[in-house]
């Protein structure tokens, strides 16, 4: 009983502990540009204690294997099983959207088979097929096959030739929320949206988490959520 109480007694101090040491984090490239690289330098000035170690990749990386403490991660419903803890960041949702002139061009589209005759833009690898996914009204499905103009891993990369008018993309909410408010992109059907992703993050064990890193986990939910209600 003894051992026990000393152990509550540790695991006590540990998570009153201020924050300080290294955390290994890893992020996709374009998710870090655009959110999570101002959430850490601000996270960074409040806990001047801790360090950083940062690799933007969109590759999925091994978290035990590669000693990585904190994985971020974006991921459409439902997520795979998984021996590691996840902590939900936020819900993600998407839009298709394009230029007011390319809809202007082409004449706005009215269902979503008219869209494989438009010009697409891609993310991802180069790949035989590449299809949007939506759902429309009363939970209806469609898959729409489009041969892209341009395929590539960057987000940004697609929002600028979206807004030069080379095609329509798939692209995060928040990545074109600005864009939408100015004019200088359209959401194309409205009524039909992409799949929803879950950002998260991903570590080896909720027993023992260092502070640190549970600083850092809490401090990346509660940015989202402040974002979320702005």
């Amino acid at each position: 009983m003894l051992i026990e109480a000393e152990a509550a007694q540790q695991a006590v101090e540990t998570l009153r502990a201020e924050p300080r040491g290294s955390v290994r984090i890893t992020c996709p490239v374009t998710l870090l540009h655009v959110h999570i690289g101002p959430m850490l330098a601000r996270f960074m000035a409040r806990y001047p204690g801790v360090t950083l170690h940062l690799e933007a990749t969109n590759r999925r990386v091994d978290v035990v294997g590669e000693g990585i403490d904190v994985a971020i991660r974006v991921r459409p419903r439902p997520i795979e099983d998984s021996d590691l803890v996840m902590r939900v960041l936020a819900d993600r949702g998407h839009r298709l959207v394009a230029s007011p002139d390319l809809i202007s061009r082409l004449g706005r589209p009215q269902a979503p088979s008219e869209l494989s005759a438009w010009p697409g833009l891609s993310l991802g690898a180069n790949k035989h097929q590449h299809k949007w996914q939506l759902t429309g009204p009363g939970g209806a499905r469609a898959e729409v096959y489009f041969t892209p103009r341009m395929v590539t891993t960057d987000m940004l990369a697609l929002r600028e030739a979206a807004m030069a008018g080379v095609g329509v993309v798939q692209l995060p909410l928040l990545m074109v929320r600005d864009q939408l408010a100015s004019g200088e992109l359209e959401v194309v059907l409205d009524e039909w949206q992409p799949r929803r992703e879950v950002i998260h993050a991903v570590f080896a064990s909720r027993r023992g988490l260092l502070p640190s890193v549970r600083a850092l986990v809490d401090y990346l939910s509660e940015e989202y959520q402040r974002m979320e209600e702005d």
